[in-house]
Parts: C-alpha cells; structure tokens; sequence
C-alpha cells in the first residue's frame, strides 16, 4: 500500500482514519453541492450555506474540495463518467450507427433529466475556467470524443478515416449540449432531442 501524504512524525497511510474523515467529508460536501444546485441552481450556491448543511466550516469546505468552480467541475465529471458508461455499455451493441446512437443519446438524456442544473451550469463555465481546471475540463472533452470516435467506428459498416471519425464525435457532443438546452427550457422532448441530434450528425 502506498504513501499518498507525509506527517510531521511518520508517512500517513491511505486508509488511516484520517485520511478516510477526509474522504467522507469531501463526499458529503460535493452531495449537499448537488442537492443545493438542482434545487436553487449554480449561481445559488454559497460555500458558507454549503458548509452549514455539512456541519463544517466555509474553510474547511475550501480546503477539501475547493471553490464553487473547483465543485462544478468535480460534479461535472462525476455526471461524465455516467455517460462515459452508457457509451461504452453501447459498444458492444451489434446494431448500425443511427441506432446505436440513438439508444447512447436517449441513455445519456435519460440521466441528464434528472440532473439538469448540474449539467447546464458545467457547460455554461467551460468557457471560462482557466489555468489547471480548463487543462482538466479539456482532457475530459478529449476523452468523451475519443470514445465516440470508438463508439461510432464500431457501428459503422465500413472503414472510416479518423477525421471523419472526429467530425462526427463533435457533432454528437455539439448536438448534445444545443439539445440539452431545449429540453432544460421546454422546448423538446427527449425523444425529438434524439431525433435532431442524429440528424445533426449524418445527415
């Protein structure tokens, strides 16, 4: 097992209970976080309220998890890696590109529904995080259009260049947030959200 942080006296072991306070409380933070933003929304949220819920100081919320981006961005990527599953679940799917997709896309706004706020604020401040959390929110970025690039080589019936593998990918992802948005104001359902976002892809 390894040193994950050093003490003034002897190494810290990753699982004293310490460490695991520290992992519970970070938990427990980031789901009040969750809780206060699909209630209220992103820009409702406040570190001295958040604490409050948790039982913890402002200072120490801030020292486990960081500011309001540093939460958006951990919750962002917690949602990512649920539809980074409902992607690869799909790669093993033997039907053609239009259909899987379709099922991927309809999995994926299936979970966002439920999550909305979270997932309209992370897209709405991707644009503006700078320094380590744009490096972070841009290997994330990387990594779902890496994966559908694999998704839709995998449900194609012939060979595709790499190009025209990434052009597609964007055009999900893009397709996907525009698609977002008219379902979080009303103005499609899922499922005519599905249709357009396939449509925006191949045709």
């Amino acid at each position: 097992m390894g040193v994950v942080i050093s003490g003034r006296r002897r190494p810290v072991r990753p699982d004293s209970i310490h460490v695991e306070r520290g992992r519970r409380t970070r938990r427990r933070i980031l789901d009040a976080a969750r809780i206060r933003i699909l209630r209220e929304g992103y820009d409702a949220l406040r570190l001295d309220a958040l604490a409050a819920d948790v039982g913890v100081t402002k200072a120490a919320v801030v020292k486990s998890v960081g500011g309001k981006a540093s939460i958006l961005l951990e919750l962002g990527d917690e949602d990512r890696q649920d539809r980074l599953q409902v992607i690869r679940a799909a790669l093993t799917a033997r039907t053609g590109v239009r259909r899987r997709l379709a099922d991927t896309l309809r999995g994926m706004l299936e979970r966002d529904a439920a999550r909305l706020n979270v997932v309209m604020a992370y897209i709405g401040y991707m644009w503006f995080w700078s320094g380590a959390d744009h490096a972070r929110a841009q290997a994330m970025l990387d990594d779902t259009r890496a994966l559908l690039c694999e998704l839709i080589a995998a449900a194609s019936s012939r060979r595709l260049p790499a190009e025209r593998l990434e052009n597609l990918a964007l055009r999900v992802m893009s397709g996907y947030a525009i698609g977002l948005r008219d379902v979080y104001y009303g103005r499609a359902t899922l499922e005519e959200t599905v249709r357009r976002v396939i449509d925006h892809t191949l045709d």
